[in-house]
């Protein structure tokens, strides 16, 4: 990939603690495969987050899915505007944030798994012949 397109920085604040800074789109959304690999919490802070696409999403949700330990919880602590306006309107704000539920450990049985429910329908409500 070109480093010219790639308009996106990380920057660790402390161990399992960064700050992205830029647009997370389709050419910089690989960068985020580099976090993969933390063994306690992982925090991100977006509020320097100025565009987030489809492909930004889905390496937050890869993120959020590969923190396979107990001890690891993923949580987005802080968002710039556009990043959770682009959040809440594919339904993850309140699942990455802190406004949401509580913190949850990925690795443990009560993970929140991020593939929509497949609907249930009453026996009555079927269409007839």
């Amino acid at each position: 990939m070109d480093p010219s397109l790639r308009t996106l920085t990380i920057y660790q604040r402390a161990r399992g603690r960064y700050t992205l800074c830029g647009e997370l789109d389709m050419a910089t959304a690989p960068q985020l495969d580099e976090l993969d690999d933390v063994h306690g919490p992982l925090l991100l802070n977006l509020r320097g987050v100025s565009f987030i696409d489809t492909a930004g999403v889905s390496g937050l949700i890869r993120l959020y899915e590969r923190c396979p330990h107990h001890s690891c919880t993923f949580l987005i602590e802080e968002c710039s505007p556009p990043a959770a306006r682009v959040l809440r309107l594919v339904g993850l704000y309140e699942t990455f944030t802190e406004d949401g539920a509580p913190r949850r450990s990925n690795g443990d049985r009560s993970r929140t798994d991020l593939r929509p429910s497949t609907p249930t329908m009453e026996p009555w409500a079927a269409a007839s012949d």
